[in-house]
Formats: structure tokens, C-alpha cells, sequence
């Protein structure tokens, strides 16, 4: 079974205008609130497509007692570690032309309870594959994420990593499964910058060559995609624009339309990944994850190719 991780999970607020006036009080048109974290989203959308997981991660307050009250109501299965403080409401405006948004640091995190959640860990019935994502919460010590996947791995679990942080390069000793970047992160966290088919090549040898087992690597608003697994390369490319809603939960929930075709079927990269550009266009264009309606229809229209061997 599929756990996740959200180590620093929020409360979003998403709100739309008809633009920002400064030192001016606006009225939005509307807003909505929705539990996230990079690991709910991906727990979420894995249950969109029948996949079950457990969503694992620290809450306090009105504001966790909300997100694991709607994450349960949603279908999920969710152990929470409880901890002092509030859990963060972050806020993302949409003013018709540009997307705003403002994070919050979060409640912060004392060694009992990290040590509490490496209890979780090792005692997390049917652990096949740990999916680790998103922001620290303040205090969190240096080794945090080390601990997690060392105690994840003892047991025999895979670890997947979507981090935007240097600790991601940190980690690749450790041969996480998967990771996945995008553009942006690689160049800031590897100083890899990918503008061609030749610098995906580059650098993927490098992440390969530092430990990390395979490689989703998303290009943003270009509708693309690369994935490597060190033997072979794979380009995937959608033919069709979308309207920007939010952002916010697109990538996370790429990379679980990715695992539900790819992490049982490692063949089964092409299906993969089409599914992974159409989820995350049909997402993009929603307020929240939306209501996957037009991925089948997407689906269609990305195509893949692979990488020619050098």
C-alpha cells in the first residue's frame, strides 16, 4: 500500500478577484478551502483513481482537526501525529491575469513528535511505498527526513521524494525510488538547467550517478514531461492549452496518476505518463484537484516518444 507524507500540510484558501488595488480593500468574487499538503493531494488523487493510501503527517489545531475531519471524509485513511500550535492557512489569489501565493511557515515540530511519526513508520501495516513531499515545518531537525527514510526503508518500503528543497540532493544516497523535480527545482537544487533533449540527457546521468533510481521530471506550463530510469529517456508532450486556474495541486497530482500505472507495471511508462500530463492539465485548469472529468479526453492527446540511445 501507498502511505504518504505531508510534514508541514495547510489549510488553502484560494481566492479569485478582479484584480489587487494597493493599500485598497477588494471584495473576491469567490473562495474555497480545501486541506492540502504535497502528500494529502497526492493521497487524494490516488483515491480518484481507486487507489488506496494512508496519509500520514503532523496537525494542530482547528485548522488540522479540518484537514483530517475532510481528508477522511474524502475516503482516505489518515494517522495523524498530533502537535501544539496551529496548522497553517495559506493563501493563493487569482486576479483574472496572474496567480498569487503566500505560505505560512507552519506549527513547529519538537523530536518527540518526529519521534512519534518514526513510531507510525515502523509500525504502518502493509508499507510497500512511502511518498514523502512538500515543506518542513519550523524546528524540524536536520536529519528529519534521513530518519524517515531510513525507518520506511528497514521495513522494506520504496521511497518517493518531491521536494523543493537542497535535502533532495542530500538524500540521493540513500537511492530513493523515484523523484520528482521540475525544471525550476533541478536547476536550483542540482544547478542542472534543461532547455534540450542534450541537457535532459546530461542531466539525467548526473542524477542517476548520485544514486537516484528514476527520474519524473516535469516542465511546468510547457504541457511536458521527461522520465528516465536510467536506461532510456521518454518525452511527453500535450498538443493543447489549458486555462490557469491554480497551479497548486497539479504536480502533486501528476506524480500519483504516474504511480497508479507505473509503480506496479514498470514497463508501462508511455500509459503512465500520459495519464500523468492529463491529470495534471485537467487539475490546473480547477480550483483544488477538481473532478478529473477531462482526463480520459486528455489522455488522448499527449503523445510519447523516446529518447534516441547515444
Amino acid at each position: 500500500m501507498f502511505y504518504t507524507l505531508t510534514a508541514n500540510p495547510a489549510v488553502d484558501m484560494t481566492v479569485s478577484c478582479n484584480g489587487l488595488i494597493p493599500n485598497e480593500n477588494i471584495r473576491s468574487g469567490s473562495a474555497s478551502y480545501t486541506p492540502n499538503g504535497k502528500g494529502l493531494d497526492v493521497s487524494f488523487a490516488l483515491k480518484k483513481f481507486g487507489t488506496e493510501s494512508v496519509a500520514l503527517g503532523f496537525f494542530a489545531g482547528f485548522t488540522g482537526k479540518f484537514i483530517v475531519e475532510e481528508t477522511m471524509n474524502m475516503g482516505c485513511l489518515c494517522r495523524p501525529v498530533w502537535t501544539d500550535g496551529i496548522t497553517r492557512i495559506n493563501v493563493y489569489i487569482n486576479d483574472g491575469e496572474s496567480e498569487y501565493g503566500v505560505l505560512n511557515p507552519g506549527a513547529p515540530l519538537t523530536p518527540e513528535y518526529q519521534q512519534e511519526l518514526y513510531k507510525v513508520i515502523d509500525t504502518a501495516g502493509n508499507l510497500d511505498c512511502l511518498v514523502v513531499s512538500g515543506s518542513l515545518p519550523p524546528r524540524s531537525t536536520e536529519d528529519f527526513l534521513d530518519q524517515v527514510m531510513e525507518h520506511a526503508q528497514v521495513r522494506g518500503a520504496d521511497v518517493v521524494l518531491d521536494l523543493s528543497s537542497k535535502k533532495l540532493e542530500e538524500l540521493a544516497e540513500k537511492r530513493p525510488l523515484l523523484i520528482k523535480p521540475n525544471h525550476h527545482e533541478l536547476h536550483e537544487i542540482f544547478d542542472l538547467p534543461v532547455r534540450d533533449d542534450e541537457d535532459v540527457r546530461r542531466a539525467m546521468a548526473h542524477l542517476h550517478g548520485i544514486g537516484i533510481q528514476n527520474v519524473l521530471l516535469t516542465m511546468g506550463s510547457k504541457g511536458s514531461a521527461y522520465f528516465s530510469n536510467g536506461e532510456d529517456i521518454w518525452f511527453a508532450q500535450r498538443d493543447f492549452n489549458i486555462k490557469l486556474v491554480s497551479s497548486v495541486c497539479a504536480g502533486d497530482c501528476t506524480l500519483a496518476a504516474f504511480l497508479t500505472k507505473w509503480y506496479e507495471e514498470r514497463d508501462n511508462v508511455e500509459c503512465a505518463m500520459k495519464l500523468a500530463l492529463a491529470t495534471g492539465a485537467n487539475v490546473a485548469e480547477s480550483v483544488g484537484l477538481g473532478d478529473f472529468a477531462r482526463v480520459d479526453e486528455y489522455s488522448k492527446r499527449i503523445k510519447v516518444r523516446k529518447l534516441d540511445r547515444l
